[in-house]
């Protein structure tokens, strides 16, 4: 269970780590002009692995109640703003606009986590 814990809680500061890296390569392509988008894709893309770890480990480690649907409830948005609203550039800008709010929540959400995870252990 202590391992368990552990794990969750490296994958939630990972995963945080991640979502501030992925704003960079943002803003690196959009303000500094230095940089494609292949990073900032790759690299969301690859965000899905911490995530999942994370929701195997908050089971294994016995996390809490309101931490597991916390996690959830990171999981999914994570999933709106990444395999969702960003392929609807097209057919709804203003709903695909709302991908860069969501990483707000994703940062927050994740930073809540680890924190909490933290403590835990």
């Amino acid at each position: 269970m202590k391992a368990s814990r552990i794990v969750y809680m490296i994958f939630s500061w990972l995963f945080v780590v991640g979502v501030l890296v992925q704003v960079f390569f943002a803003g690196m392509t959009v303000v500094a002009g230095h940089m494609g988008w292949d990073n900032h894709i790759g690299l969301g893309h690859t965000l899905a692995l911490p995530l999942l770890v994370m929701l195997v480990t908050a089971y294994l480690g016995k996390l809490p109640g309101r931490m597991k649907r916390l996690t959830w409830l990171l999981f999914a948005v994570y999933i709106l703003q990444a395999d969702v609203l960003i392929f609807m550039r097209a057919s709804v800008p203003v709903l695909a606009a709302v991908h860069p709010v969501l990483a707000l929540v994703d940062f927050a959400l994740g930073l809540s986590l680890a924190r909490k995870a933290t403590l835990l252990v």
